[in-house]
């Protein structure tokens, strides 16, 4: 199982790769928007396996190895959507986001709405052009 989850993630990130990157804020909000109701939608049972694995991670040492490569691959790849974006990068903005982004994974699919509502994860685009406000702000906002 562990490694079927591998091989789908490899596969959706491949064919998220294929695709154009967002070239600003708002188009790099909007694609992240889309990958979290992917999370909460059609993407669901794919995605519940992903912590159930991390949690079977830390009970055995045999799966330790299979998530890494995903959290490896999403820093990576939010890095590069970062700079696509015309937005400020660097591996502490990347983790910054990709962290954010996992860290909002359990509410999603879990999907109680006073969580959601709490995490601002019952809206979406304005939950990640926050994210990214707080992470890249904008020049004249900055201190």
């Amino acid at each position: 199982m562990a490694e079927h989850c591998l091989e789908q993630y490899r596969s959706r990130s491949a064919a998220l790769a294929g695709a154009v990157p967002p070239v600003d804020r708002a188009g790099l909000a909007g694609f992240l928007a889309a990958l979290l109701r992917d999370v909460a939608g059609p993407g669901r049972a794919r995605v519940l396996a992903y912590p159930e694995l991390q949690v079977e991670a830390a009970r055995r040492p045999w799966p330790a190895a299979l998530p890494a490569p995903i959290g490896a691959s999403d820093f990576a790849a939010h890095g590069h959507l970062l700079g696509a974006a015309g937005l400020p990068g660097g591996p502490g903005r990347a983790r910054a986001l990709t962290l954010a982004l996992h860290g909002s994974i359990p509410h999603l699919l879990a999907g109680a709405p006073n969580p959601l509502a709490a995490a601002g994860l019952d809206d979406l685009e304005g939950f990640t052009r926050g994210l990214l406000d707080s992470i890249c702000p904008d020049e004249q906002e900055a201190p």
